[in-house]
């Protein structure tokens, strides 16, 4: 019996994908849940915050933002919220992103695996990310994770948690509730 291989996207189509909620795994499209109504609420405060906060220093952007993380084989992952200072680049990024953002978040959803998340993580860190901060809702708890460092940091919605230098703020005070 003969085996037909699914074609594979190439970096050459980048521009050329298909609309709908999906990842670009070695090639293949990976599709992705939908998520809930308290998922892209949270999405939203905290893109908003950010927003607020990083205005005139950078560009923030929601919704499952691609992300580049290697042409060959095809791979791009998306982000929940991304931040991108204008010292990476000065004009306002367009498309999937090929460059890395200095911060990513991503908020858990209850479909979510520990393994899923990690690789998501390492491909991250393997672009240059300096720093991705998982939000669990459900145990209201945000992990943040730094490139090059064994360590993760784990605090409480009404703990201080520091998204990039100088803008600091408690999960509880930016989500609304």
């Amino acid at each position: 019996m003969e085996t037909l291989e699914k074609e594979k996207l190439t970096y050459e189509e980048i521009d050329k994908l298909p609309e709908g909620s999906y990842e670009i795994i070695d090639g293949e499209i990976v599709e992705m849940a939908p998520t809930g109504f308290e998922h892209g609420r949270i999405e939203l405060d905290v893109g908003s915050f950010l927003k607020k906060k990083l205005k005139n220093k950078g560009y923030v952007a929601v919704g499952e933002v691609g992300i580049l993380i290697s042409k060959n084989p095809l791979r791009i992952r998306g982000a929940d919220v991304v931040y991108i200072s204008k010292k990476k680049t000065k004009d306002k990024p367009k498309g999937i992103l090929e460059i890395a953002p200095d911060l990513v978040i991503e908020i858990v959803s209850p479909n979510n695996t520990l393994k899923e998340m990690e690789e998501k993580i390492e491909d991250f860190f393997k672009i240059g990310v300096p720093k991705v901060i998982l939000i669990e809702p459900y145990t209201e708890k945000v992990f943040v994770y730094e490139n090059g460092k064994r360590e993760i940091n784990v605090f409480k919605f009404d703990e201080d948690v520091e998204f990039v230098e100088g803008v600091k703020a408690k999960i509880k005070d930016i989500v609304e509730q």
